[in-house]
């Protein structure tokens, strides 16, 4: 491990399993003190990389704003004012938009998109304060490209690429880098609805004939994160092994 996060102090929603566990584990091993949010109960690492004086678990909805703030609250009491907010926090039901409630529409955009917003704002703050700060988002390849049954989910997650832009031009100046992560198809429970001749069909699409790794994702975050990439804002990095061509 390179410790290029040493110092930072980190949150990371979507973090109890998946990608958002990867990423909280690396964040973590790589020096940084990490607050790792999300719905489920959020275990602590076993890794030996990541000492438990560096890491702390807090459950909480993030599309609640009461509960957001209280998660600032809880990273600056423990580790001081957050240097990096990784927003990984989603759900994703399939569904066509002919038989799409209206509860399940809000509910996606509440949790993919809304949430997005209340974390940011809730950290801005303290990031201006400071002038610098790190913000990555994860949007998805659907954004670009379209899924059936996934139009409420491609909605919100391109509202994140949207909003995201907007936020790098705004917060620019005072020394803060926005960027959104746009995974392909990741082998995470969010695929678990897909049988192995259904996976198998896709990767074939996939010009890297395979599908993603939750690992796949780690690298690009930490080079987001880091000062490897202090000259990098308002772009969306597409880890999708080329599906978005495809």
């Amino acid at each position: 491990m390179t410790e290029r996060m040493t110092g930072n102090v980190a949150i990371i929603t979507g973090a109890a399993r998946g990608i958002g566990r990867k990423v909280a584990e690396a964040m973590c091993a790589e020096g940084a003190k990490v607050l790792a949010v999300d719905l489920l109960a959020v275990d602590a690492p076993v890794s030996g990389f990541c000492s438990d004086n560096r890491w702390r678990s807090f459950q909480a909805d993030v599309s609640d704003p009461d509960a957001v703030q209280a998660m600032v609250h809880e990273c600056t009491a423990v580790f001081g004012p957050p240097e990096v907010l990784v927003n990984m926090a989603a759900i994703s039901t399939p569904s066509s938009v002919s038989r799409l409630s209206l509860e399940q529409w809000e509910q996606t955009l509440r949790v993919n998109l809304t949430s997005v917003f209340l974390c940011t704002k809730a950290v801005l703050p303290m990031m201006i304060e400071r002038s610098r700060g790190v913000i990555i988002s994860f949007s998805s390849v659907l954004a670009d490209v379209g899924g059936k049954g996934n139009a409420h989910y491609a909605a919100a997650k391109a509202g994140v690429e949207a909003f995201s832009k907007s936020l790098a031009r705004e917060v620019g100046p005072h020394g803060i880098r926005v960027n959104v992560i746009s995974p392909g198809m990741v082998d995470t429970p969010m695929l678990d609805l897909m049988d192995a001749q259904q996976k198998e069909t896709l990767s074939a699409r996939i010009p890297l004939k395979r599908i993603g790794r939750p690992v796949d994702l780690v690298e690009p975050v930490l080079f987001l994160a880091s000062e490897g990439s202090a000259y990098i804002t308002g772009q969306v990095i597409r880890v999708d092994g080329g599906m978005n061509m495809a």
